[in-house]
């Protein structure tokens, strides 16, 4: 086992503090929510295809809809929470773009 010195445990503890607060923003916590939802979402619809078969079908709302219901539930879960996360994450870019501009 390695021996610490103060200087490293000390830095370790600045790093790891650091961490914890950048991951408490909303954005890096919307964005890791997104990426493993989208994650989860991938591994049960095979994305290339259900777009193909948009594009094939002409009428993309109807065909959003028909697939969106003949979907088992856990599918139409993670889709809805995908959604609502996206819509979170660019709600919070918009709200801290307009602060900005006004902060300056």
């Amino acid at each position: 086992m390695t021996i610490l010195t103060m200087k490293n445990r000390i830095m370790l503890g600045v790093y790891l503090i650091y961490a914890v607060r950048k991951l408490k923003s909303p954005l890096v916590a919307e964005s890791v929510t997104f990426a493993i939802l989208a994650t989860i979402l991938s591994v049960f619809v095979s994305v290339p295809n259900v777009l193909s078969n948009m594009l094939d079908s002409g009428n993309f709302y109807r065909y959003f809809i028909t697939a969106f219901s003949n979907t088992n539930l856990l599918v139409q879960s993670v889709l809805i929470l995908v959604v609502a996360t996206l819509i979170f994450f660019v709600r919070n870019i918009t709200v801290h773009a307009i602060l900005k501009t006004r902060l300056a």
